[in-house]
């Protein structure tokens, strides 16, 4: 636990420097695009090492080309778009770079995160932020050491002097009743962490019939106990339905959304370039504009 003054400073200084990636109100619209196995594991389930890598440096860079003038940034890392996607980057958004390695995706639970690159090599690239994607339960045995990791990261960040977006996604949930429960208990472990934003998942189950109401309660309960910011994850689920999470979360105060395979899926799976380009004009656009409207009501994308 930090000292609340230090930890005050800390937030000042690095709110300052998150705006690179959010807008004059304050709100983060990130683009994800950082996925590496979970993105072969989408492009071929059966296969997914005879995805060539060209493939994924293909669709990375069509679609920070044409979404991330109108983002807010974008998240990127360090094989297939750092530094492969930077130069088709809107000059106008920050970038974020991943920094844990891969390799949790079959099991997430076996082991402890480790950094496929430091942090301070991730500054060197230019990022205006890093992100730390953390495997966490917290009645997991691996909740201790996750937290030491998650640390380590926040004491070398605030050292180099880079933000830290702190990702600490659920895994091994015994009932998707207590999806609520576990992803409170987590923020309750992170808020005091020092991270400069959280990424988060929807607290509520989207399969749960829960009124709009209780779900913007369960949303306010996460703003309310957080020191920073906090951003709604897209998880992988359907367009339709992040579209109204991102309504929802955003009205009980979360900060923005970063949006990946929801918003992008379709275009990731068309191999041939005409067709993706097709795809990202007639769907994914027009899908991201519905986001920011959904989140504030702005316009960005001309008709």
């Amino acid at each position: 636990m930090v000292a609340a003054c230090g930890l005050l400073e800390r937030l000042m200084i690095s709110h300052r420097s998150l705006d690179a990636l959010r807008n004059g109100a304050g709100h983060f619209h990130v683009l994800a695009v950082d996925h590496r196995d979970s993105l072969r594991v989408f492009l071929d389930a059966n296969e997914p090492d005879a995805v060539p890598d060209s493939l994924l440096v293909d669709v990375k860079r069509d679609l920070v080309e044409h979404v991330s003038p109108y983002a807010t940034g974008v998240m990127l890392e360090p094989e297939y778009s750092i530094p492969q996607a930077l130069d088709v980057l809107s000059p106008t958004v920050g970038f974020i770079a991943a920094l844990e390695s891969q390799g949790y995706l079959a099991d997430p639970s076996a082991s402890a995160t480790t950094l496929f690159w430091s942090v301070e090599e991730a500054a060197q690239s230019g990022a205006a932020a890093v992100k730390l994607l953390l495997p966490y339960h917290p009645e997991h045995p691996l909740a201790v050491e996750q937290r030491r990791v998650a640390a380590a990261v926040v004491g070398e960040c605030h050292s180099v002097g880079i933000p830290l977006i702190l990702e600490p996604l659920f895994h091994s949930l015994a009932a998707h009743e207590a999806r609520e429960i576990i992803v409170y208990r987590t923020v309750e472990h992170f808020a005091d962490s020092g991270a400069d934003l959280l990424k988060l998942p929807f607290p509520v189950d989207p399969g749960d019939e829960v009124s709009e109401m209780r779900t913007v309660e369960a949303c306010a309960r996460i703003t309310n106990r957080c020191h920073q910011p906090w951003a709604l994850l897209s998880g992988g689920g359907t367009f339709e339905s992040f579209r109204q999470q991102v309504s929802l979360a955003t009205s009980a105060g979360a900060a923005g959304f970063m949006v990946g395979r929801a918003l992008w899926g379709e275009a990731a799976r068309a191999i041939d370039g005409d067709r993706r380009q097709l795809i990202i004009n007639g769907v994914v656009l027009p899908r991201w504009q519905s986001l920011i409207e959904a989140a504030n009501g702005e316009t960005l994308i001309a008709n």
